[in-house]
């Protein structure tokens, strides 16, 4: 007997190759190193617990050296494939390449560099359960210096403004159940972030409290950071609109109040200075939200124009296979 977490619990469970089909997608780039060791300590953790499974290798411009080190894999270990997108993508489209692929009644996402693949038998335990398992590092989150303060603001617009409670510790490390990943594969969004997304779709979400492999990182400009909070947001939420919205209400309720004031003055007053401070402070502040107004529309107009043009998301260069794509070839649910 041994002791497993599920859903912050521990609970006794027997230890024994279960009779479910299991997918692990695994992200490689080209900061990814080992990944053919990676690979193999998978493998040796899906076979000790699963009579079937596969591992989907998303090549998302691995370097050359890594890719041929894990197509000397394909005739070694098996239930291995390799899928080579066309360009490198950004970490939500490569993991979405590999849902789209997998054929599991479990789906495991992972990042080589930081998941331990001791934590698999866990999270698809805890996944029986719930449909859709997040993976929160027990470690924080580190970035660029200064983009911590970014992170947490833009955590906290999501839990209060768009009711998408994401810790600011949550990585890529998930879990889904079939169900779940026919939910999330079916969007047809232009911009798919795979954590606001699970959220979204209404199906219930756990949490999974876990130690990686080394200490967190997201290397990300500031630049990239704005761009990306903008995509997320406009993508998944209406909320700045109505607030430029109601700013606009607002900002013409103060103008009236204005205009009239410069009538009434103008009746009953004598010898009026002119009103140069005031004037300027006026137009100011209509000229803010003006273009903070163009700024938000602009965002949304970029989303429609993406959305209408229905561009692939991502193009598929090549696709390597091990020799045996499947452990248990008796097994007949093994499409989706």
């Amino acid at each position: 007997m041994i002791k497993r977490s599920r859903m912050n619990r521990t609970v006794p469970v027997q230890w024994y190759v279960q009779d479910i089909f299991v997918s692990t997608v695994v992200v490689v780039g080209p900061d990814s190193l080992y990944v053919d060791t990676y690979l193999r300590r998978l493998t040796s953790t899906l076979r000790a617990s699963y009579s079937n499974y596969e591992i989907v290798v998303i090549d998302n411009n691995v370097k050359p050296e890594e890719l041929e080190d894990m197509k000397l894999l394909l005739s070694e270990l098996p239930c291995i494939r390799i899928i080579s997108l066309s360009r490198e993508h950004d970490i939500d489209t490569a993991i979405f390449a590999g849902l789209e692929a997998a054929i599991g009644d479990y789906v495991c996402t992972l990042d080589q560099t930081l998941d331990p693949t001791e934590v698999i038998p866990d999270m698809v335990a805890a996944n029986e359960e719930v449909d859709i398992i997040q993976g929160i590092s027990t470690a924080p989150v580190k970035g660029v210096m200064g983009t911590r303060p970014g992170r947490k603001l833009f955590y906290w617009y999501n839990r209060k403004f768009m009711n998408i409670d994401i810790s600011v510790n949550s990585t890529y490390l998930m879990a889904f159940n079939r169900k779940a990943i026919n939910a999330i594969t079916g969007s047809n969004r232009d911009h798919r972030h795979i954590r606001h997304l699970a959220r979204v779709i209404g199906f219930k979400l756990g949490t999974f409290p876990y130690t990686p492999i080394s200490n967190p990182r997201k290397v990300r400009s500031l630049r990239g950071g704005v761009i990306e909070a903008l995509e997320t947001i406009t993508s998944y939420s209406t909320h700045p609109l109505r607030v430029v919205s109601w700013l606009g209400v607002i900002a013409s309720f103060l103008n009236l109040i204005y205009a009239i004031y410069v009538v009434v003055i103008n009746i009953v007053g004598k010898n009026l200075a002119q009103g140069w401070t005031t004037t300027s402070l006026q137009l100011s502040g209509m000229f803010f939200l003006l273009f903070l107004g163009i700024v938000i529309i602009s965002e949304y107009i970029n989303r429609i124009l993406s959305e209408q043009r229905n561009d692939q998301k991502y193009l598929i260069n090549d696709e390597f296979s091990s020799t045996v794509s499947i452990a248990d070839t008796e097994r007949k649910n093994v499409t989706k």
